[in-house]
């Protein structure tokens, strides 16, 4: 397992990812691989032990293909139990594609203004993975991120039992209409729709959310406090939340590694 600084945050602590392949080798391989995110939200705390842990668990082992794991984008706001870096940026609205000066979430005084931002997207030039999974919190579900990303999300769909679905929902929309209103600047609008690769591949990528409520079905819509409510069951009982959830992660996890693009997907690119 090797480990590589990516960037430093606006205070200076380091970005890191850690890879089952030598640093040196990252553009070898034209077939790209996985990249897990955690960590984009430094208030959306459970993402980044998950992420710690699958890859203490996994990354040395046999797994399909490169693999690297960024379990902590926002270092400064995770020190603070803060979803913003230290500039008050929401680091998930920074990036270039339909990037918005006025956005809901502070958005930052242009694309790619934080050095959080530039540090992985850089790693994204140069690593080039043919498949990304992004961890938050609190929505349960798992979501596709432009029409070539609907096969990864049923991939970890299928991953699933039926009592590990209960808390997550899978959510589509429809192909004719992209959804790049929602989160104007986030990684996932960079990928879903801006991003392309010199050889014109671009990456399939899904926002996994995990559930405010490990243990009971997802109904249609969500209480106003989930954010709320899970925030004060990870302050109360983490080592409960993280039982509850670390499974049935690490097999949509696993199922991210392990999903081959296909001859359509392919295709359509």
């Amino acid at each position: 397992m090797y480990t590589l600084t990516l960037g430093h945050s606006v205070e200076g602590r380091p970005v890191q990812v850690r890879m089952n392949f030598p640093p040196e080798g990252r553009r070898a391989s034209n077939s790209g691989g996985t990249l897990l995110i955690g960590g984009t939200h430094g208030d959306e705390s459970a993402t980044v032990p998950l992420l710690e842990e699958f890859s203490d668990l996994y990354l040395h082992r046999n797994l399909p293909g490169p693999t690297a794991v960024i379990s902590l984008f926002n270092p400064d706001g995770y020190t603070r139990s803060l979803r913003h870096n230290a500039r008050g940026v929401d680091l998930n609205r920074n990036f270039e594609y339909n990037w918005q000066a006025h956005a809901l979430e502070p958005s930052g005084d242009s694309p790619l203004s934080e050095p959080e931002t530039q540090a992985l997207r850089r790693f994204l030039d140069s690593f080039r993975p043919d498949k990304i999974v992004s961890l938050h919190w609190a929505l349960g579900e798992i979501d596709p991120d432009g029409q070539h990303s609907h096969t990864l999300a049923q991939a970890l769909w299928n991953s699933l039992t039926e009592t590990e679905r209960k808390p997550y929902r899978l959510k589509g929309f429809p192909d004719s209409v992209p959804a790049i209103t929602e989160c104007p600047g986030s990684l996932g609008q960079l990928c879903g729709f801006g991003l392309r690769y010199p050889d014109g591949r671009r990456p399939a990528m899904v926002t996994l959310e995990l559930p405010h409520d490990p243990w009971s079905p997802r109904g249609e819509s969500l209480p106003e406090n989930h954010f709320v409510a899970v925030g004060e069951l990870w302050r109360n009982e983490p080592a409960r939340y993280m039982e509850a959830v670390r499974e049935p992660v690490y097999k949509m996890l696993l199922a991210a590694c392990s999903h081959n693009p296909s001859a359509v997907e392919a295709a359509s690119l």
